[in-house]
């Protein structure tokens, strides 16, 4: 019996050991601590790691080698496996003999035939420092791609500007010819024997109307460029038309009819950011009106069709300029891509970005039988 017991305890330390050995070759660090939290064993690993060897470790605890704010926090993950059994990825930071500092994620199991608790600690400093340079280059990267964006946008609208003050010359030409003309009437009206003060009026009434005109078309253009990032509900209809007013003249000029075609059920309520919808609409329409003179189309026209498509609103812009090559398909909503001499690539990029990041919506282009359609397609629950 005596032989038998001494057998067994060998055996007992033999497996020990081996159990022992097995811990210090393990990638973790793994101690036991008694129910204060005081080590009774720690493996090699964890002693190198935290720089102290086993005879320290004995008049340490976890909560001791805590740095002071993680002191109570470990304190109560202690108490927390003894009354639970188990704590899973516990965080907080180690300090080491030398004073240096370990960012640490531990695993605390209670073992209740021997009152002890088993914690298994890995050092996460260089995960962190990975996820904050991570977190670092992903925010540099943003903050690049927004600048990079605010530039594009930045572009677009002196491109824009500069066509819209093109436009305003072909919308003031026809008045202020009419208002030299008128002038030169009343010079004559006024060396006249036979002075007519009704005809007087009419001429006042006029020129009133033309120089109306042109205050509402400086306050058409004002407007468009006013820059407000606040959403609200608009008619869709009520801002495709005020944004084709800027390019009436030139359709006109240009012998290009525009048409508007409302599909029955169509609900024209819509919430966003209307000035930038607005912008979106126009490069698209100054592309196809762009495309149209270029290539001397004769009784040119745009079609601008609503159509209700189950949950989506669809604004299909099309033309009879005789469409865009497959190549340049695949590459007309890309930055500074373009088929013009004077262009800048920018236009219809911009429009894309747009509809689809600010207004969470979808554009693309393809070709009919006359020419290129562009279509924006809303979600419904964009609408009110």
């Amino acid at each position: 019996m005596h032989l038998q017991l001494k057998k067994s305890l060998k055996d007992l330390r033999s497996k020990k050991e081996e159990l022992r050995a097995v811990f210090d070759l393990a990638g973790n660090g793994i101690s036991i601590l008694n129910e204060k939290g005081t080590f009774l064993y720690a493996n090699k690993f964890f002693q190198t790691m935290m720089e102290y060897t086993m005879e320290e470790l004995y008049n340490e605890s976890c909560i001791s080698l805590s740095s002071p704010e993680y002191a109570q926090p470990s304190k109560t993950a202690v108490q927390r496996a003894i009354q639970e059994g188990i704590v899973e990825r516990f965080r907080k930071i180690c300090v080491t003999k030398s004073g240096k500092q370990i960012n640490a994620s531990m695993s605390l199991s209670y073992i209740k035939s021997t009152n002890e608790i088993v914690m298994i600690t890995s050092d996460i400093t260089e995960d962190i420092k990975y996820q904050d340079d991570l977190k670092r280059r992903i925010n540099h990267e943003v903050k690049k791609r927004t600048q990079q964006y605010e530039i594009m946008c930045h572009q677009s609208r002196l491109a824009s500007m500069g066509e819209m003050i093109e436009a305003i010359a072909h919308q003031w030409r026809q008045p202020l010819n009419s208002l030299g003309i008128i002038t030169q009437g009343l010079r004559h009206l006024s060396n006249s024997e036979n002075f007519d003060f009704n005809l007087l009026n009419e001429i006042e009434n006029e020129m009133i109307e033309k120089i109306n005109f042109m205050s509402e078309t400086i306050d058409d253009f004002s407007n468009f460029f006013k820059i407000s990032k606040e959403k609200k509900y608009f008619n869709i209809l009520n801002s495709v038309k005020d944004t084709i007013k800027l390019v009436d003249i030139q359709l006109k000029n240009e012998n290009i009819t525009l048409n508007i075609n409302i599909e029955d059920g169509v609900n024209l309520e819509f919430y966003g950011l209307e000035n930038e919808f607005r912008q979106a609409l126009l490069n698209i329409v100054d592309n196809s009106l762009d495309v149209l003179i270029r290539r001397k189309q004769h009784e040119g026209f745009i079609n601008i069709d609503f159509v209700q498509n189950g949950n989506f609103l669809e604004l299909s812009i099309s033309d009879n300029a005789g469409g865009i090559s497959e190549k340049n398909l695949q590459e007309i909503f890309k930055p500074y891509f373009t088929t013009k001499e004077d262009g800048n690539g920018i236009g219809l990029y911009m429009s894309k970005v747009i509809i689809e990041k600010n207004m969470n919506g979808s554009l693309s282009a393809r070709n009919n039988e006359n020419g290129a359609v562009f279509t924006i397609s809303l979600k419904s629950e964009e609408q009110k």
